[in-house]
Parts: structure tokens; sequence; C-alpha cells
């Protein structure tokens, strides 16, 4: 399923509605390359993510690194347990910004001046 995208306040909230896995990777984005040009702070929702295998860790972590070579900002919000286990497992977990909810990720990236 397609993520869904909504913008607010410089910040590009991608809210992933399914496993991200190699069939997602291979059918989709993790963040559109239209989308990249309009914000330069990408809080990825994985509140809906139930699974992510070697593929969407692969794809994350690609994602991440294209993004701070354009000097943009990602991270992510609302990971399960088991996601963050998955994380913790591969040794990724470090790499990422992980946030609690979206008012704890604006509130670090664009301090008290956010709403």
């Amino acid at each position: 399923m397609e993520p869904e995208y909504l913008f607010d306040n410089k910040i590009c909230l991608v809210i992933y509605k399914d496993s991200i896995d190699f069939e997602f990777c291979q059918n989709h984005s993790l963040i559109k390359k239209q989308y990249i040009t309009q914000s330069d702070i990408f809080v990825l929702d994985l509140k809906q993510v139930s699974f992510i295998d070697s593929a969407g860790i692969g794809n994350l972590v690609g994602i991440f690194r294209s993004l701070d070579a354009q000097s943009k900002s990602l991270c992510l919000i609302n990971i399960s347990p088991n996601i963050r286990k998955v994380l913790q497992i591969s040794e990724i977990e470090h790499i990422f910004p992980i946030f609690n909810s979206l008012q704890d990720a604006r509130f670090h990236y664009l301090g008290s001046s956010a709403p």
C-alpha cells in the first residue's frame, strides 16, 4: 500500500500502512522523489508497520544516507517494540533519530517555535 504524505510546518510526515519488505520496496519508494524537494525534514511514521525485513532496512538506510547527503533530516516515530527489536538486532538503531511522537520530532527539529 502506498504511503500517505502530509506536509506540516516544514515537515513531511510519511505514514506507512503496511509491511516494509522486499515486495513493498520493489513496488514503492520509501519517499517519492517529487516530495524530497518539498521539505528538509522527513518523519517516517511506522505505527501501522508490523514487519520489516532486510530489504526494508536497506532501503531505510539508503534513503537516510541520500537525504543526509542533501543536508536533509530523517527520523522515525511510533515504532512498535517488534520493529525496534529488528533495528537493534540489525545494529542500525543508532543511525536513525527515533521519537515517540510527531510532537517530539517537531520539537527536536523546530524547537519551541513548533505549534
